[in-house]
């Protein structure tokens, strides 16, 4: 149904609110569509709505009547759990501005209901001249919703935990991002304890952090605090959701407490940081904030960060030696997709020969081996099911894969590695006529180095197996980059290329 074309159908006929109301009381096409459509007054006032409208607020008519968009009887909500401002609402605009407006995004809380987000396109009706009403459009968005929330959430978390300095412990920074960005109102990752036999400690914590006591869980199945989610988390090693933390069983001994904190559901996930057993907490103020798509998410952020935290350690305990730093970031990159394992190596290992035949000196040859070798280090701020996606990704996903050239460059100008190493992490997806990125150089505004590792990863990427494609092979890949030889990719660089190819250069 054209939204536009039935609307000014509807609105050269006298009786609009009268047909279309009736059409929807009817049962008639209305009630069989799968989008929401509400109908208002000019004062606001809710006149009608079909069957899934009514399903995706969670109410029946008879409630919303006698009601108008600025006193509907639903909590409605911004991203950040403030109060969505009723003249924001999508009817508002329209009967307000006589325009149509799109992409009202609010949250609606029901009690006993989990949140759910809903889209909303607003539709001025105007009869004679004169706004006389709106109708909306209203679609369900909220798995779609959470799932981008988890990416974004997992996005922002990656980056605090990659970027903890030697003075603030990733684990406090994951709390602290988690509260920050996912909006949670206590994090706290609990640890079992030195002191106290089947007891756990709090070693991190952000948000209400009051709520927190000695003793408050425990992981011995004997004791009534070993017996709430975080005990059974730690003892099982499986994730525990409390959705209703008022009408939970087995959480009385907290239930007066998490009141006192407006705390209203938890999860508790199991994992391991650093080779310690550990459990990662996060309270909601909202019931059922826990639904399987974000349970899903966190689980996610918890294996990353526990990934990522393993992986620091090795990385400080390394920083001291070049080649065994550099060795184990390329490595780091490489274990989080297996479709592209040894692919910076072997970048390296191109890049070198290239620059050889260029002429460069010794140590310069060097380092453009070693920033090939680490050249894509930014993609461990990507999510794996991202970066081995066999499908093609989203505007949203792709934006994230490249964002890895920014993120390979803060984190190895903080590793204080000798130049070029970090700039070839920014500029390898650079091109010469300035449609490369992350910052659209052009020609002689790219280093060397970039252009020439810039080459050597379109040839061994094209010529290699990747989910989504077999591989290319040498000959296609080299007519890749020659194809681009003056307008993307330096010209000299695609020369030597091809010579080392010629002479018998293999990956």
């Amino acid at each position: 149904m054209e939204v536009d074309s039935s609307l000014n159908a509807f609105n050269t006929q006298t009786g609009l609110f009268a047909e279309l109301s009736a059409r929807i009381r009817s049962g008639d096409f209305l009630d069989q569509l799968r989008t929401g459509i509400m109908l208002f007054d000019a004062n606001g006032a809710i006149l009608d709505c079909n069957q899934a409208a009514t399903g995706m607020l969670g109410v029946t008519l008879d409630e919303l009547k006698d009601h108008t968009s600025f006193d509907w009887p639903l909590r409605t909500v911004r991203d950040d759990g403030s109060t969505f401002p009723s003249d924001e609402y999508a009817s508002a605009i329209a009967i307000r501005t006589g325009e149509p407006c799109f992409g009202v995004i609010m949250g609606v809380d029901n009690p006993g209901q989990p949140r759910r987000w809903l889209w909303m396109d607003g539709y001025p009706l105007i009869i004679d001249g004169r706004v006389e009403g709106a109708a909306i459009w209203i679609d369900d968005v909220t798995d779609r919703r959470q799932h981008r929330h988890a990416l974004e959430l997992l996005t922002e978390v990656n980056r605090h935990v990659l970027f903890a300095s030697d003075g603030v412990d990733p684990l406090q920074l994951l709390c602290d991002a988690l509260v920050k960005h996912g909006h949670y109102g206590l994090v706290w990752i609990g640890v079992t304890s030195k002191t106290f036999d089947g007891g756990v400690d709090t070693a991190f914590a952000s948000g209400v952090t009051d709520y927190l006591y000695e003793g408050i869980a425990s992981w011995s199945g004997a004791r009534d605090t070993g017996l709430g989610i975080v005990g059974t988390a730690m003892r099982t090693g499986l994730t525990q959701v409390g959705n209703d933390l008022a009408t939970h069983l087995l959480l009385e001994p907290w239930r007066e407490r998490v009141a006192q904190f407006g705390l209203n559901s938890a999860i508790a996930i199991p994992f391991t940081p650093a080779g310690q057993r550990a459990v990662l907490t996060i309270y909601d103020r909202h019931v059922f904030a826990f639904d399987e798509t974000t349970v899903k998410g966190l689980e996610e952020i918890a294996r990353e960060a526990e990934f990522a935290i393993n992986h620091l350690h090795s990385v400080r305990q390394l920083a001291a030696a070049l080649e065994g730093t550099l060795s184990a970031l390329g490595h780091m990159t490489d274990a989080r997709d297996p479709y592209t394992g040894n692919h910076q190596n072997r970048v390296g290992s191109l890049g070198a020969a290239i620059a050889t035949r260029l002429g460069l000196d010794a140590r310069m040859i060097a380092l453009i081996r070693q920033s090939g070798e680490v050249h894509d280090i930014g993609k461990i701020a990507v999510p794996s099911e991202i970066l081995t996606r066999p499908g093609r990704l989203s505007t949203l996903e792709f934006e994230m894969v490249k964002g890895h050239t920014t993120v390979g460059f803060d984190i190895l100008t903080r590793a204080k590695l000798p130049w070029p190493i970090a700039e070839v992490a920014l500029q390898h997806h650079e091109r010469l006529d300035g449609s490369g990125y992350p910052s659209g150089l052009v020609a002689g505004e790219i280093i060397l180095p970039a252009r020439i590792l810039a080459v050597a990863d379109v040839v061994e990427a094209m010529s290699q197996h990747r989910p989504y494609r077999p591989a290319l092979g040498i000959d296609l890949a080299l007519a890749e980059v020659s194809a681009g030889a003056g307008t993307l990719y330096d010209s000299e660089v695609v020369d030597a290329c091809h010579a080392e190819f010629d002479a018998g250069f293999t990956f």
